[in-house]
């Protein structure tokens, strides 16, 4: 089981890590010095890329179910090894264009794969720590992919795009390790009905899924600001920002295993309400503070709160997803939050524009602490009808 999830964390880990080098460091750069086109087209490449990832993951988790996890994988990942070569060699604006939306769909079915390949895996005591690792490999593969391309930037462009070629080789590569599961098409239900299931799935489980749409449009809200906050209001240089980095992401980093398995000893249920209460604290006071001495330990216990809350609230929801269909809801609960993370990011911007630069940071921080109340209220009795509807649909299953 371990070498499963080790592989399935390596996977993720080398997914991101070229995924993070292309789009946050290597496809800007590319099209504004290299091609030569304007911000408003490296906008709307990076754009397309989110928006077309986002509408293929619903479809692309029902091939999951209905097909098993190695050819939507294998599939997903030769897109994106084209896009990359698309990438290299285009420069039309639409051409572009085409590159970021095959690439969108490339990675579509790479998170439904490998968390409900995790699921499979693991059983339910298991899979905080289990979901830990992955998150881990996806924080470190992001963080090593962004540096090692500005780096490679300074050498040359082709260097770059050769990382991110190798990085999705060697993530195909890794396929049939994580896949276990090979299986032909059979006459399951159609994409239709499996989106209704999915739907049904979510309404029964709607104090998590509403919960996920604020969560992730809170962090949304702070994805532009985070960098104009720390050069224009808190004056931070270099060393201090990288001490805040070190303290927050890096802390989160290397808590994500060891506190997924405390979550799985102490319960899932219990610890979201404190997590996003934390985090919640953290954001409003944040805005108060000038002092990089003084921020250091709030952004901390920020990085503590998401590794709580990561683990968690994740293998919450697999615990309660019916298998049969498990690809297909995360795939709809993926969508949603990417969703919020798009409503959040311009939301973040029109609040600093608006009510000034504390503004993200005391809106966020309310989402989170209306969130955490109503798991607070909610969450346990919505669990327990859930968990027993889920049993009952086993016991009804009849043996293969």
């Amino acid at each position: 089981m371990r070498a499963r999830i080790r592989s399935h964390a390596l996977l993720i880990g080398l997914f991101e890590c070229g995924r993070g080098a292309l789009l946050l460091t290597l496809l800007p750069n590319h099209l504004r010095f290299g091609v030569g086109h304007q911000m408003s087209v490296v906008g709307l490449v990076l754009s397309t890329y989110s928006f077309t990832e986002l509408a293929a993951k619903l479809p692309s988790g029902w091939l999951v179910d209905h097909a098993g996890r190695r050819l939507p994988l294998a599939a997903g990942l030769l897109l994106s090894i084209l896009s990359v070569g698309l990438f290299m060699e285009v420069r039309e604006t639409w051409a572009i264009l085409a590159a970021a939306a095959i690439g969108g769909v490339g990675g579509s079915p790479v998170w439904p794969s490998v968390v409900s390949g995790i699921a499979e895996a693991t059983e339910a005591k298991d899979r905080g720590g289990a979901m830990g690792a992955v998150f881990t490999g996806w924080m470190l593969g992001t963080g090593i992919g962004f540096i090692t391309a500005n780096f490679l930037l300074e050498v040359h462009a082709t260097a770059a795009f050769g990382f991110v070629f190798g990085c999705f080789v060697l993530s195909l590569l890794l396929v049939p390790q994580v896949t276990g599961d090979v299986k032909t098409a059979d006459a399951g239900p159609s994409l239709r009905a499996s989106v209704h299931e999915a739907e049904v799935a979510a309404s029964r489980l709607w104090p998590l899924v509403g919960g996920m749409l604020l969560q992730t449009a809170a962090t949304g809200m702070l994805l532009p600001i985070l960098s104009p906050y720390a050069r224009e209001v808190l004056h931070l240089t270099p060393l201090w920002i990288g001490a805040l980095l070190v303290a927050g992401p890096g802390l989160t980093v290397l808590l994500l295993v060891p506190l997924g398995r405390v979550i799985d000893r102490v319960g899932r249920v219990e610890v979201l309400p404190l997590s996003l209460g934390a985090g919640a604290l953290v954001l409003f006071t944040l805005p108060l503070l000038r002092s990089p001495w003084a921020l250091v330990p709030m952004v901390a216990i920020l990085g503590l709160a998401y590794a709580t809350l990561l683990p968690a609230w994740n293998a919450l929801v697999m615990d309660l997803l019916p298998p049969h269909r498990r690809a297909t809801v995360l795939g709809f609960a993926m969508s949603v939050e990417g969703l919020g993370v798009a409503v959040g990011s311009a939301a973040g911007g029109v609040l600093w524009d608006t009510f000034g630069p504390s503004a993200p940071f005391h809106t966020a921080a309310l989402l989170l602490a209306f969130v955490a109340l109503g798991y607070l209220a909610l969450l346990p009795r919505s669990v327990d009808r859930s968990a027993q509807r889920r049993a009952t649909a086993l016991r009804q299953t009849p043996d293969p």
